[in-house]
């Protein structure tokens, strides 16, 4: 059943393409207006079908749209809030797909008003990979995907918990400052971690890294190959719950040195269960996630 019948999509990148394809082969999603500065990003949407047109001007995208998704980094949303809300409809509903949420939602209650809905919106999906070109309509399937309504009425909240369900994803309502303390500890505290393995990596000056690397390297290095630009405005917005958690990995860090010099081989061998026994309840089923 079609829910949105004009989407505005900006930011139309991986997330943003993604949740196009996936809402347009879903049959949710009607007609889909691309935005990107890039003329590159909005041929490649146009390419991979996440798009019926494209455009650099959010403005005029929005004028018709009965959605707009914001997919732009967390540090330009304000902005992008303030450029568009004097040309939305006021039927229209507003969501984002922002990492962190306290700050914009915050943003979107000052900008933004009663002007429209503003539904604040998390998908737990993605890769290190970026632009429409890495997009997939599979990506959000049996996927988590967090929203904050805020103050938005149950019908709007409803029908877009319906469109999540659609393709293919569990919509979790939480309080927006709870989720940027638990996404500080879920997903901001291991980039923290890939990307401080790599700088300590890098500065050890050893060409065979790849060749002696295992799977394990790849996988922990994965990650810090994500957007900067994107993963800086995330450390920004989050810097008040990441550097508490930061604070007990070094901790840990440190207290895992300390044996290790010490030579006290119980208490590595204890750190080390401790560590499975945790990773092992985390994913109780025994698959990873």
């Amino acid at each position: 059943m079609m829910l949105y019948r004009r989407a505005a999509i900006i930011g139309i990148g991986q997330i943003g393409a993604s949740f196009a394809l996936a809402g347009r082969r879903a049959g949710v999603l009607g007609h889909v207006t691309g935005v990107a500065r890039s003329q590159q990003t909005l041929d490649t949407a146009l390419e991979v079908g996440a798009a019926d047109e494209c455009t650099d001007d959010a403005t005029a995208a929005v004028r018709e749209a009965d959605l707009v998704y914001l997919a732009a980094p967390v540090g330009a949303m304000r902005q992008v809030m303030s450029d568009i809300v004097p040309h939305l409809a006021t039927d229209c509903l507003v969501t984002d797909a922002g990492s962190t949420k306290a700050r914009i939602c915050a943003w979107a209650a000052e900008v933004l008003g009663d002007a429209v809905v503003f539904i604040g919106g998390h998908p737990m999906a993605g890769s290190e990979k970026r632009g429409p070109g890495s997009a997939s309509a599979e990506l959000f399937a049996d996927t988590t995907y967090l929203l904050c309504p805020g103050s938005a009425p149950q019908p709007a909240v409803d029908k877009f918990q319906e469109l999540i369900a659609a393709i293919g994803a569990r919509p979790l309502l939480i309080d927006p400052q709870r989720h940027d303390q638990i996404v500080a500890l879920s997903s901001h505290l291991p980039h923290l971690c890939s990307v401080a393995l790599s700088l300590a990596l890098s500065r050890g000056k050893t060409d065979e890294l790849a060749t002696f690397g295992a799977g394990g390297l790849r996988d922990t290095t994965r990650i810090a190959a994500a957007d900067v630009e994107l993963w800086r405005n995330i450390f920004d917005a989050n810097a008040d719950n990441l550097l508490p958690a930061a604070e007990k990995l070094r901790e840990a860090l440190d207290e895992l040195i300390g044996a290790i010099a010490a030579e006290d081989w119980d208490q590595v061998a204890e750190l080390l269960s401790a560590a499975r026994n945790f990773r092992d309840g985390l994913y109780s089923d025994g698959g990873d996630q």
